[in-house]
């Protein structure tokens, strides 16, 4: 199911993480592209990972590969350069959108949904603020998939979702609906579309050139197109939808290099102020340790337990992660269009996310 498939995940027993995952951290040595390779290696010949790998250590790349074939038919190979659908990866772009226009004045995380957007008729929308939707705890239910069957604006998501039958407010309960609703509240600020807003605020400042907006049946050149494996190993293709229809929660493309330009600039000031990132990244162990879109935590399967911030994406074929060791700098990419990887793979330590996690842990000084 296509909502259900949108990442999440649970942490339980992790410290809280805040203020120090934002101060300066001791040097460590560099990641050893063999012990990389070795992973990744494994994961392929065993049949369990198609699609790219990007490996940074100080913004620089250490290994960058790509595997497998762009399309079910298995004609045209995958390129390291490639565009992937990030799927709730979209999501934190629009937290980074959001929390940019909190800097700028132009609304606060404490304001209501029924001030900011009137006349949107969302069930408790004079409870319901911009910290409960960042967090996933508005209590709104989650989509139907009838509704990307065909191209649908983000005012009539919402309304055709939140007819459902909700959650109790401050709850975690993960929600495309949030996030849609998020992208109506840039709009409102910014006076333009979230894609405009999106592409002025995020891509254009750090010169990701290859990421963009997806839509059905228009797809950038040399995309990944998503297929499935099935229970007898047969490659499906995915069935069509209209991607478009999650809007500011999902409908994003992005090669690797791209998303590390973004790890990257999230260092600087350059999209977001120290106090921002603080708050974007302060982790709630009552909800399941999510922060504003990400997660961050001590990784607790290897030695070192590095400080991780990560954002998963996964819709039915598209599978993504990006994962960033704060105190380090030190930078996983993961991006497949097949179900053979699985992004939500917590604890499963012999898996292709765990097993680089740890090979790149390793590297301390």
């Amino acid at each position: 199911m296509l909502h259900t498939l949108a990442s999440r995940m649970a942490l339980p027993g992790l410290a809280l993480l805040g203020l120090a995952l934002l101060v300066a951290q001791p040097a460590y040595a560099q990641v050893d592209r063999s012990a990389v390779e070795r992973v990744v290696a494994e994961a392929v010949a065993n049949n369990a990972f198609e699609g790219t790998v990007l490996v940074a250590d100080q913004g620089e790349v250490v290994y960058h590969e790509a595997f497998g074939f762009t399309d079910v038919d298995q004609q045209r190979p995958v390129n390291a350069d490639a565009p992937f659908g990030i799927a709730s990866i979209t999501k934190m772009f629009t937290a980074i959108a959001v929390l940019q226009q909190v800097e700028e004045g132009a609304y606060a995380l404490s304001d209501n949904v029924a001030s900011l957007l009137p006349g949107s008729d969302i069930p408790n929308a004079d409870v319901i603020t911009v910290h409960h939707l960042l967090l996933n705890i508005s209590g709104l239910p989650s989509e139907s998939d009838r509704l990307y069957q065909a191209a649908r604006s983000a005012e009539a998501m919402v309304q055709e979702t939140v007819k459902k039958r909700g959650k109790r407010l401050g709850a975690f309960h993960y929600a495309n609906v949030n996030y849609v609703l998020l992208g109506l509240l840039i709009e409102q600020a910014d006076q333009m579309p979230w894609r405009e807003a999106i592409q002025a605020r995020i891509l254009d400042r750090v010169g990701m050139t290859e990421t963009g907006f997806l839509a059905k049946d228009a797809y950038p050149d040399a995309f990944a197109h998503t297929f499935s494996y099935t229970r007898r190993d047969k490659r499906r293709a995915d069935p069509a939808f209209h991607i478009e229809n999650f809007h500011a929660a999902g409908a994003m493309y992005a090669t690797a290099a791209d998303l590390l330009k973004l790890d990257q600039a999230m260092y600087g000031d350059l999209l977001l102020s120290e106090t921002s990132k603080t708050l974007m990244y302060t982790s709630y162990p009552e909800y399941n340790y999510s922060g504003y879109s990400v997660w961050t935590y001590a990784y607790p399967f290897a030695p070192s337990k590095p400080n991780i911030m990560e954002r998963r994406g996964s819709i039915l074929g598209a599978n993504s992660v990006l994962i960033r060791m704060l105190d380090r700098n030190q930078t996983i990419v993961i991006l497949s269009n097949n179900n053979r990887f699985n992004p939500d793979s917590f604890g499963e330590t012999t898996s292709l996310r765990e097993a680089l996690i740890i090979a790149v842990a390793q590297a301390d000084g």
